[in-house]
Formats: structure tokens, sequence, C-alpha cells
């Protein structure tokens, strides 16, 4: 039986753009070098177990620009993205607003239910303490939502596109907002019942197009900016603000 090779971790430094960075190197039986940078702005580079060093430190000066980018944009991220503890006063967010958590015990009616004032999401419920019980009812709650309005919309938009799928599913994808298959069918992401409806919508109408143009060329671009001129606004919404869209 052949033996593995172990992945060696070492963590090095190198100078880009007049400030010291940290990273973490790992060597492994791989064939290919590769640079990943985390959500938390780890930045690690994979590479082969006998690729030289200096060979790593070009390829990151390469990548300079790229990689200061990345970490300035996580920087400026807001850094309050707390784990949710389903206590009042959590933010949640629905269809691009957010709304303070706020629990009521009602022992009267036995089904959960949620309405909102002003600024807040009212959750009425027989126990305020069971968090399982409230982070479960969310969830289906938003889901639920997402469903009925996800649906609507593509219709909407199937009609004015001239385009509709065969089947729309409502699913929790963990690095998707949407899917289009090549036999037509359409996934979407629950999580979009919590951005702005223009972007929920920006999501919807790129699936149909893809449903035309299975691909990200120019004619599919096209086709996306004739139903919705300004979709770069949504896009690039989506793509900072998209983590924000849980309720973990």
């Amino acid at each position: 039986m052949k033996k593995s090779q172990k992945t060696v971790e070492t963590l090095s430094r190198i100078n880009l753009d007049g400030t010291e960075l940290e990273y973490n190197l790992k060597r492994s039986s791989r064939s290919t070098i590769s640079i990943m940078i985390t959500n938390t702005g780890q930045v690690i580079v994979s590479c082969p177990l006998q690729t030289p060093f200096v060979y790593i430190e070009k390829l990151l000066f390469e990548k300079e620009r790229w990689i200061v980018q990345k970490l300035d944009e996580i920087r400026e991220k807001p850094s309050a993205i707390i784990k949710k503890s389903f206590n009042n006063g959590d933010l949640f967010y629905y269809l691009g607003k957010p709304y303070k958590l706020k629990l009521v015990e009602n022992n009267i009616t036995q089904k959960p239910k949620v309405r909102f004032e002003e600024e807040l999401m009212v959750l009425e419920i027989s126990e305020t303490e069971d968090k399982d019980k409230i982070k479960s009812f969310l969830k289906n709650w938003y889901k639920s939502k997402a469903g009925e309005l996800l649906v609507e919309r593509i219709r909407i938009y199937s009609s004015l596109i001239g385009l509709s799928p065969k089947k729309v599913a409502i699913k929790e994808q963990k690095t998707r907002w949407g899917s289009c298959s090549s036999k037509g069918n359409i996934n979407l992401n629950w999580k979009l019942i919590m951005s702005p409806l223009p972007v929920l919508d920006y999501v919807v109408i790129h699936e149909l197009c893809h449903m035309k143009e299975m691909n990200h060329s120019g004619n599919f671009w096209g086709l996306v900016e004739a139903v919705m001129p300004d979709y770069k606004v949504y896009r690039k919404w989506l793509k900072e603000n998209g983590c924000n869209l849980s309720i973990e």
C-alpha cells in the first residue's frame, strides 16, 4: 500500500504593498499551487511539497493587487456579524430591512407567529426560553415566505422574458443564490427573502436568462441588462452584503 504524504504547514511572512503579510503555507502531495483568503482574512498558500520558496514569493507578488484588495474588502465589512443568540435584540433581515427580535410569550395559541411593529420583528411563541424551537420556527417561517415570493417573482419575470422553468425549488444552498440546470429547472436560495426586493429580482432574472444562455458570456449579460438595466447595482449589493443574510 502506498503511504500518503503528509501536509507540512508553516507560518511565513512577506512584504506586500509596504505591509508585512503573514500567511499560512501548506505543502502537500498536491500538484498545483493556489492562494485562498478566508472570510476572516487569513491568507493560505497551498503548494506541492518541493515547490521552491522563491516561486511561492513570485506568485504572491504577482497576485499582490488581488490579495490587498480582498483583505481591504474584508476589513471594510461590518465586523458585527455576530452569531445569533435568539434573544431579544438580535438583528434579523426581511426584504432588506433590519429588524430587532422581540420575543413575546403567548400560551393561548400553540402555533408561533410573526408580526412586525416598526423596527421590531415580534415573535409570539409559547416558550421564549427554548432557543432551538425559536431558531427552527424562524427558519421555517423564512422558507415559507421565500417560497411564496420567489414563485410569484418567477411567474412575473417568466411572462416578461418569455422563458418558463420546468421546475422551481427553494433550497438552502451554501455557496449559491440560485442555479439553473440544462433541463430548465431553477433552484433559488430561501435566504434571498432577507435581501431587498430588487436584489431578489436580480437573482430570479439571472437564473431565467440562463435558460437561454447557459454561460456568463456577453450575450448572457445582455439579456439580463435588457430586463434590469441597473442589475450591476444589485449584483454588487449581494456580493457585499450577502454574508449578513443568515439566521445563524
